[in-house]
């Protein structure tokens, strides 16, 4: 996790954290977990896990936006880009939207994450628990408390209004601006949260002074102009303070600091609680996509579609082939495996992966490339340097809500794909047949652009 990898051996159900009766063994790649416990570089020992889910209940009334890649979960707004894995039968939000069904049912759904400076979840795992909701079944929600009214004992997280009059008390120190979860069940008359439970959280862990950290989140807001700021992550916000000339950075400087960045620290614990950081790594939304067979994996990069791209320490690694290996990296991934790699461009252009999973071999049309488009000459355009090529009644185009370009003709719809289409700003996925270096595309989309 965070580039560290950790020694769960001495973990069991009395220092293993879910409130759905899951094991260690039952970890997933993307979901949010705090891990306690001794860690030197890239190596430590676990001595207790907890699982951190952002939120856990029924999608809303018109829950999916294909056109903005979100969706609604309990009256929190969700995005999902490249690198959300999805599991248990649903494989995107299109999965999801189907499953709906024009409201006709509303999935219960598990969301892991961290919430931006805006409230907005950026989804790293969304499980579907059941395809509709489920009546008095447990539900949950962590965020930002707004709206408290001591009085009539209200409160709410996003959209969600939370009822606390059952529970009657709320932790000490609990006002507006505080990071809470909450737990109970939906009131079928109005779905607010009458809640059971209300904890107030601490993104520190109850670390002492000295204890090293490694944390991921989002910058919440600047608090001193090079100097510190203040980061949201899964369990709450927490001070960060940094140091020009001792804090190294990585992906970015002191200066691209500001709310909404997407960030990994690692630091030392100061007393009061602030994390002394010794290392910033920026974190972008992953708008790229490959599915392919790699050629020449090395120790630091992978070449897909004639493209290099590169990986680090926060690579996520899953192995979903028929070979599942439990334990995967990039010494196990060989030439000519095919490869599902989500990754983002950097300050300095260049591709980094977030997540690699091996999958099994794909059909020969199934290969899929998705990136800014860098330049297009109908019937042709360039994506991270690739070419891709169209037909009229060869090549489906579609919008990014899933329906196709409207046209009479299948020309028709052609060039109204490419008029929509911007060099240096539009994001295009096209699938297809890779041969000769490019694509010949059975199908290309336009995609939205998720930002930090």
């Amino acid at each position: 996790m965070n580039g560290v990898k950790y020694v769960d051996s001495g973990i069991d159900n009395t220092n293993f954290f879910d409130d759905h009766g899951r094991t260690k063994e039952d970890l997933k790649t993307g979901m949010m977990v705090a891990i306690f416990g001794p860690f030197n570089g890239a190596n430590g020992t676990a001595d207790n896990i907890t699982v951190l889910r952002h939120v856990d209940g029924p999608m809303d009334d018109n829950g999916v936006d294909l056109a903005t890649n979100r969706l609604k979960v309990m009256g929190q707004d969700i995005v999902v880009d490249t690198s959300t894995v999805f599991d248990n039968g649903v494989t995107n939000l299109a999965d999801l939207q189907a499953l709906q069904g024009a409201n006709l049912h509303h999935p219960e759904l598990e969301v892991h994450g961290s919430a931006d400076n805006n409230g907005v979840i950026h989804a790293t795992f969304i499980n579907k628990w059941t395809n509709d909701n489920v009546a008095g079944r447990s539900v949950q929600v962590r965020g930002t408390v707004a709206g408290l009214d001591t009085v009539a004992k209200l409160f709410s997280i996003g959209r969600e209004t939370v009822d606390y009059n059952i529970l009657g008390t709320l932790p000490a120190g609990m006002v507006n601006g505080s990071f809470v979860e909450t737990k109970g069940t939906l009131r079928p008359s109005d779905n607010v949260l009458v809640s059971t439970s209300v904890r107030l959280e601490d993104a520190t862990g109850g670390q002492p002074s000295g204890s090293k950290a490694e944390v991921a989140g989002y910058v919440n807001r600047v608090v001193t102009p090079n100097a510190s700021f203040e980061m949201i992550g899964p369990n709450g916000v927490q001070i960060v303070t940094w140091t020009a000339g001792t804090t190294t950075f990585t992906g970015g400087t002191g200066t691209d600091i500001v709310g909404g960045v997407k960030i990994e620290v690692e630091g030392t614990r100061k007393p009061g609680g602030a994390l002394a950081a010794t290392k910033i790594e920026f974190r972008r939304a992953s708008n790229i996509m490959f599915k392919t067979r790699v050629t020449n994996p090395q120790p630091l990069f992978l070449t897909l579609f004639g493209v290099t791209v590169a990986v680090n320490t926060l690579t996520q690694y899953e192995d979903g082939s028929s070979v599942n290996l439990k334990t995967f990296g990039q010494a196990n991934i060989l030439a000519g495996d095919t490869l599902k790699v989500s990754a983002f461009l950097d300050n300095n252009a260049s591709i980094v992966a977030t997540r690699v999973e091996r999958i099994d071999a794909i059909a020969f049309d199934q290969h899929t490339l998705q990136g800014p488009v860098g330049a297009k000459a109908n019937p042709t355009l360039t994506i991270l340097g690739v070419t891709v090529t169209t037909t009229a009644g060869g090549t489906t185009f579609l919008q990014a809500d899933e329906t196709p370009f409207p046209g009479l003709a299948p020309l028709d719809q052609q060039i109204a794909f490419f008029n929509a289409v911007t060099p240096g700003q539009t994001i295009v996925k096209a699938r297809g047949q890779f041969s000769l270096g490019g694509v010949l595309a059975t199908e290309v989309k336009i995609e939205p652009t998720i930002d930090n």
